[in-house]
């Protein structure tokens, strides 16, 4: 009881002597004509930590607990100081207003316990080194990674995140997905294509994996009930992998997709991707006009950024001046001059490109078309002497043309500004090792011969169709599923004057579309796919599954 009494006697002579040095605060803030603030009685939000580092937090002795837009409030024991001048420059080179508060010591140190406690540490970056004989196959590194589960319950919400996303680089995986379900978070990878699960985790585990995922990202730690969108990286065997974040609030909590993204990926030539024939012929052409604006379409997933960052590749640029815009810098390429977009200081794909024009460029790049400002841009952009390439969500290459005239581009802009519109998907193809043929159905015979049929109404040659079709098996190389890699499938609209002189006369789409397919003759996604299919690239499920 004593221990307690004087315990409690202790207390209260620091709350009096707390309560002295505030008045004292109060007094300084009168007679500098300050605004004073007590941190100790004020609600701090720890995601304003992302703001400010603990180094110069530390250093300035200060500390940021307000945020309305673009003004930060900014609080310190010692506004004179020259650490705090040159943290409020900083914060104003990034586009922020700054008011200064004056405050005790005290105060200052309860918001940085706040902010810096270990869960909103930025940890150190770790050291991922894989030996190449450690690499096994997807399953194998799926089996595991599912053995992992009760080591990643029992790890720091770094070192768990760490397991996770290294294992989606072994396998080889274009996303992570961790979904929330009643009891646990279900986490799976998708690998050329198709999601495959791993295995499960709990609540609470994700539930700090989550904050540490938005603690990289840079996004709203206290923030639940709304999607938030971001980036990080991490290092394998001294390469840096990109991670795109999407999180979005659902039923049981929120749902996060991480994309990865390999910054040091060699691309490989159009013709290994699966172009061919007259499409090959039209991309390789295109990459070498003088001006023009080329459309590469297709949904999520579909490769249009490979397809892009390939075409990109295959330009000189020792003779031309190439500038991208992104959202976010996917990949690194050597020789282009790369800028990411940045909303929090109004840097827009629109402005951007207007800004990218300043620049005395030969080929443009622009990550998406998302809005009628920046598709009149990138219109008149090619009209003016340059080779614009963007992407746009279609699925396909007609459809793209009535998507750009209902965002209300003018059909004067449009019409001469476009020169290709390529529309993709992607399909897995089929294992080299142990793939097996059987003998064709009749109904697969059928609708095969319909795309075969619809290739020579188009006055192109089409192939015979074999007595038997190569089909998976699965085998140790291709983790017992049949398939290795993927490849396009694709359709190339390529423009001449008189398509370009039915959109300036504003012909209704369904015209435009029987004249495409009557004169242009452009193979569809579909008939691509067949063709593959008899090659004995893929298979006609594989067909169907991406372009019915």
């Amino acid at each position: 009881m004593p221990v307690t009494t004087n315990t409690k006697v202790q207390s209260g002579i620091q709350d009096i002597n707390q309560e002295f040095k505030e008045r004292e605060v109060q007094a300084k803030a009168k007679e500098l004509d300050i605004p004073y603030v007590n941190l100790l009685n004020v609600h701090i939000n720890s995601d304003f930590a992302r703001f400010l580092s603990q180094e110069d937090s530390e250093k300035a002795n200060a500390i940021l607990f307000m945020k309305i837009g673009k003004k930060l409030k900014l609080a310190t024991s010692d506004p004179d100081s020259a650490e705090v001048k040159a943290l409020i420059e900083d914060l104003k080179s990034k586009k922020y207003e700054i008011s200064v508060s004056i405050c005790s010591e005290e105060s200052v140190k309860s918001g940085q316990k706040i902010y810096y406690k270990e869960q909103y540490k930025k940890h150190e970056e770790i050291e991922n080194i894989i030996e190449e004989k450690d690499l096994g196959t997807y399953v194998d590194e799926i089996e595991n990674l599912s053995k992992l589960e009760e080591k990643i319950e029992k790890s720091t919400y770094d070192v768990a995140l760490n397991y996770i996303q290294v294992g989606g680089f072994k396998t080889n995986s274009s996303d992570i997905h961790f979904q929330p379900e009643e009891k646990n978070v279900h986490v799976r990878f998708r690998i050329d294509g198709v999601l495959k699960s791993v295995f499960k985790i709990s609540l609470e585990i994700y539930e700090g994996i989550t904050k540490e995922i938005k603690q990289l990202s840079n996004l709203k730690l206290n923030v639940t009930n709304v999607p938030q969108d971001g980036q990080y990286s991490f290092v394998v065997n001294k390469r840096k992998i990109n991670v795109r974040v999407s999180i979005l609030p659902s039923h049981y909590g929120e749902t996060c997709v991480m994309r990865l993204l390999d910054s040091q990926k060699t691309f490989v030539k159009l013709e290994d991707m699966g172009f061919e024939g007259e499409s090959l012929k039209n991309l390789q052409e295109a990459v070498n006009l003088p001006h023009g604006l080329i459309l590469i379409t297709g949904p999520t997933g579909s490769g249009k950024t490979t397809t892009m960052y390939s075409m990109l590749q295959a330009i000189d640029t020792n003779e031309k001046k190439v500038i991208t815009i992104e959202d976010p810098i996917e990949y690194n390429l050597e020789g282009i001059t790369q800028s990411q977009v940045n909303p929090d200081v109004e840097y827009t794909f629109s402005s951007g490109l207007r800004a990218i024009l300043r620049q005395d460029p030969d080929v443009i790049m622009v990550g998406e078309i998302r809005d009628l400002d920046t598709a009149e841009t990138a219109a008149q952009a090619s009209l003016t002497g340059h080779l614009v390439m963007t992407t746009l969500h279609t699925n396909s290459a007609i459809e793209s043309i009535s998507r750009m005239v209902n965002m209300g581009v003018k059909s004067f802009i449009l019409a001469p500004a476009l020169d290709l519109i390529i529309a993709q998907r992607l399909v897995r193809k089929l294992c080299p090792n142990c793939a097996a043929t059987k003998a064709i159905t009749e109904t697969e015979r059928e609708h095969m011969q319909l795309s075969l049929d619809s290739i020579q109404n188009k006055g192109l040659q089409a192939p015979v169709i074999p007595n038997e079709l190569r089909h998976p098996v699965g085998c140790d190389k291709c983790s017992e599923t049949g398939f290795m890699g993927q490849i396009a499938l694709a359709e190339v609209l390529k423009f001449n004057q008189e398509l370009r002189d039915l959109l300036l006369e504003d012909k209704p789409m369904p015209e435009i579309y029987e004249y495409i397919d009557k004169h242009l003759k452009m193979v569809t996604i579909h008939e691509d796919g067949i063709l593959k299919v008899i090659e004995g690239v893929t298979t006609l499920d594989e067909v169907y599954r991406v372009a019915a």
